[in-house]
Parts: C-alpha cells; structure tokens; sequence
C-alpha cells in the first residue's frame, strides 16, 4: 500500500509520514545542484522533473515490498506542483503542457503511478506561519508562494478525488488507526495504479 502525506510547507508532512519509522517512509530528493538550467528545453526539464518523481516512486514500491505499505511526504508524481503554479500565476520551468505528456508515458512504461491512499491537509495559513517560525530545522524558502499554492492543491486532489473514489482524506489521521486499517487491507496491487486512463480523467477534470 502506497500512502502520500501531502499539503504546503508546513502542513506538517514530513512530521507525519516520519513517524511511522525511518525506512518506511519516501522523504523528498534533493535537486537543486542538478535540475536543468533555465536555457533548458521544455522537453528537458519535463523529462528531468518525471524521471526524478519516477525515483521516488520506485522507492516507494521498494519499501512497499519490504514492509507492505509506504508513506510518501508529497505525491510522487508531483505533476500537480507544476499546475498549481501556473494556476497561481508563478514562473515556473516545468511546464504543465510537456509535464503531463512525460508522466503519462512514465506511467503507460508502469514506472510512476498513483497511490492507493492520500491524506491531503488543509492548513490555516495563520497557523502554518507559525508552524514555520517555530521550526528552526529547516529553512522554508518560498513559503508565502506555497501558501498562495493551497488554493490550487485542493483543486487538484478534488480532481484526484473525482476519479479515484474513497482514495482522498482531507486530513491527517491517527497513526495507530492508519496502521490498524492498513493491516486489514488485502495486499493485492491496486489495479487502477498505472492506468493510464485514470490519468487521462484526471487531466479532463481539472478546472480550465
């Protein structure tokens, strides 16, 4: 079973998805040293933002297969990064029409899928300030730029919501419980992982 935690900085994520232990959870790959420069094509940084999800992904399915189940901090696919930021009117190098056709490969090629379960947390922006100012662990750069992004990741996971039905939370449950009903499941693939078709729907229902 492949979980994603998922919101804006500090929604609380990377707290959430740590605490079913180290080697059970998918943090986030470093990129800034190696991601195209911006005189880049469109086409290679589509290419190089899929394949990096396309990593992630795959350690997912890893840790899945040595634990049965994977709690990811942020959607593997993450194509849902480069929407939201042309919705909210930022720059942004990968764009979403050349993204999308890279994913959709990716996952015809069952390299990337998508998830059996996402817990996805609305936060106050008030509050996720002060979550911010409170943790001195880690630095937030471009933090009111994810708060403007909120909006528009609720939008998305309303879509994936649409087409994968039962599989969007809008909170972050219970460690304990999550574990419970994660014991109950039958460990048999979700079939809808590397459709393709799903995905096709999912483009289809996003807000114009």
């Amino acid at each position: 079973m492949i979980i994603v935690a998922e919101g804006i900085s500090a929604a609380g994520k990377t707290t959430f998805a740590r605490q079913f232990g180290d080697g059970r959870w998918v943090p986030e790959i470093p990129v800034k040293g190696d991601r195209p420069g911006a005189d880049a094509s469109l086409d290679a940084h589509a290419h190089f933002w899929a394949e990096h999800n396309v990593r992630k992904f795959q350690m997912a399915l890893a840790i899945e297969r040595e634990h049965g189940f994977a709690i990811c901090d942020t959607d593997p696919m993450k194509i849902h990064y480069s929407w939201c930021m042309e919705r909210a009117g930022f720059a942004w190098l990968d764009k979403f029409a050349h993204a999308r056709l890279f994913v959709r490969k990716a996952i015809e090629e069952r390299r990337l899928g998508f998830a059996d379960l996402y817990l996805v947390k609305r936060i106050d922006p008030i509050l996720a300030r002060a979550q911010k100012e409170g943790d001195a662990t880690r630095r937030r750069g471009n933090f009111e730029q994810h708060l403007a992004l909120q909006p528009h990741l609720i939008e998305w996971f309303s879509a994936v919501s649409d087409v994968l039905s039962d599989c969007v939370r809008w909170e972050f449950p219970d460690r304990d419980n999550l574990l419970a009903e994660i014991k109950s499941k039958a460990p048999e693939e979700n079939p809808r992982r590397f459709d393709v078709s799903v995905f096709d729907a999912l483009i289809e229902r996003l807000p114009s």
